[in-house]
């Protein structure tokens, strides 16, 4: 068994995205060797369902982590509830110059521009199609490619919904990644509008659930009506949220600690505004490191939660330890599985409601 924190002391003397990347070789070429770590051992109590989506484990991999679906069968076998790959865009491409990743230790944050580097569609729909994955919930995060212009923007993110979305549970609309040039500009009525027409075309043909991932400095007037938006086109959902530029540290998007009090404001306010409509969601990304906030995201009328940098600092036994404080909280209210213990803090929050 390997101490995860000997690993991260050994691969934290070499650039971020060397290691990164021969990490996710090494998982590709032997995914067992997710055995070599102290990981969560699977369980049905562990299983939560939301809509249309059924995840082992109530916690899942964020997009950006496993950008070419390389190595899904290794995030299946560290029992993660959910990946999800990406971002694809149609065309491969290489990203920004680098170095473009810098870790922040001292407040557990990792900066990233990298600008969307992928093999393409093509490619990345080989990958999927060829995993031998068991348990893990597969989505596909989407977005365009940086010299897509503005008019042909919805006609390429409705081309990439069709290509995946008979091959994975579900799909993120990435309009959100500060580092592809004038993408957030989409999170705006008039340019998110046609995308999301475009895409719920292809989804009267290959219907699966689909969400929006925003930006956690989004203003409150355009959080509500991307909220309304997805109702309005009968999408699932909101994933909140992507990385924020509202830092001192250079170009890029930043995640981790730094971003909770961001993301959880906007998680939170994406909650409230979808809350009276029971077939939207709201996946929870954004500086998560503890049961404590999976459990206040719940209670809130939250659902699935995905982790990124938190994985990186604390490695695999994170989820064994948010397992452990579920299983806690299954013995003092009394439960038997997740999915009883997520009902019982949304009625929660409907009675004090009332």
């Amino acid at each position: 068994m390997i101490n995860y924190s000997v690993f991260k002391n050994f691969a934290f003397k070499f650039d971020p995205e060397f290691i990164h990347d021969v990490t996710i070789r090494s998982a590709r070429a032997l995914p067992n060797i997710s055995g070599l770590f102290d990981s969560l051992v699977p369980d049905p109590k562990y299983q939560l369902k939301i809509g249309e989506l059924d995840w082992c484990f109530p916690v899942g991999i964020a997009a950006g982590f496993d950008k070419n679906a390389s190595a899904i069968n290794f995030f299946d076998k560290l029992s993660f509830g959910a990946i999800e790959v990406g971002t694809v865009t149609k065309q491969p491409q290489v990203g920004n110059d680098k170095p473009r990743i810098q870790r922040h230790p001292k407040i557990l944050s990792v900066q990233n521009a990298m600008g969307f580097p992928n093999q393409g569609c093509e490619h990345i729909l080989k990958n999927i199609q060829t995993s031998k994955h068991q348990n893990i919930c597969l989505g596909v995060n989407i977005g365009k490619n940086k010299d897509t212009t503005e008019a042909k923007t919805p006609e390429e993110y409705a081309y990439l919904y069709e290509k995946f979305a008979p091959f994975c549970q579900y799909l993120a609309v990435n309009i959100s990644s500060p580092n592809t040039p004038g993408l957030r500009g989409f999170q705006k009525r008039e340019l998110l509008t046609p995308i999301l027409l475009a895409i719920a075309e292809k989804r009267k043909v290959h219907p699966k659930p689909t969400f929006i991932k925003i930006a956690p400095d989004l203003a409150e007037d355009d959080l509500k009506m991307i909220c309304e938006l997805a109702k309005q086109f009968s999408f699932d959902g909101i994933i909140a949220t992507n990385t924020t530029v509202q830092h001192s540290f250079g170009a890029g998007g930043l995640s981790g600690a730094y971003i909770k009090p961001m993301a959880t404001k906007i998680r939170n306010k994406a909650c409230e505004y979808l809350k009276e409509d029971s077939k939207l969601s709201v996946i929870g990304v954004g500086g998560i490191d503890s049961y404590s906030e999976i459990k206040d995201f719940w209670s809130r009328g939250g659902g699935f939660v995905q982790i990124y940098t938190s994985f990186i600092f604390q490695g695999p036994g994170i989820l064994k330890q948010f397992a452990a404080e579920i299983d806690n909280d299954l013995k003092q209210y009394q439960l038997k599985n997740v999915q009883e213990l997520h009902n019982h803090l949304k009625n929660e929050l409907i009675s004090t409601k009332s």
